[in-house]
């Protein structure tokens, strides 16, 4: 196989790992698929190293060594992302803990001004 096809697999597996991962961080769900996306970035960085091996030209030069540089970083900066996986404090229709903190305008809330009817508290954190 040339290089350039080599190449250009290469930054497509690259793009569409990519692709999959930020769609799934839009729905905080990046968890599910990082085994995946690591694979596919593995295989795209493999790819484009041996798209070079092989001789890709100009266009493929490039498209190589751009897929050898994102699959790089995102490899490089896995290690430094994890975040521990514990059970949850609270499970779904358990009471909760009476708590205070600020809400989105800095005033104070209270968990128990919340008592007497249904309500859904959802907390959100990053996870980029």
């Amino acid at each position: 196989m040339s290089g350039g096809v080599l190449a250009v697999l290469a930054i497509g597996v690259v793009g569409a790992a990519g692709a999959l991962w930020v769609r799934r961080l839009g729905q905080v769900r990046a968890g599910e698929v990082r085994g995946r996306v690591i694979a596919a970035m593995a295989a795209g960085a493999a790819l484009a190293v041996a798209a070079f091996v092989a001789g890709p030209g100009l266009a493929g030069g490039v498209a190589a060594g751009l897929a050898l540089a994102l699959s790089g970083v995102f490899l490089a900066l896995q290690p430094l992302s994890g975040q521990a996986r514990v059970a949850p404090t609270v499970g779904v229709g358990e009471p909760i803990v009476d708590f205070r903190a600020p809400d989105d305008t800095g005033e104070a809330f209270e968990l128990a001004s919340l008592r007497g009817g249904p309500f859904l508290l959802k907390f959100f954190r990053g996870h980029w």
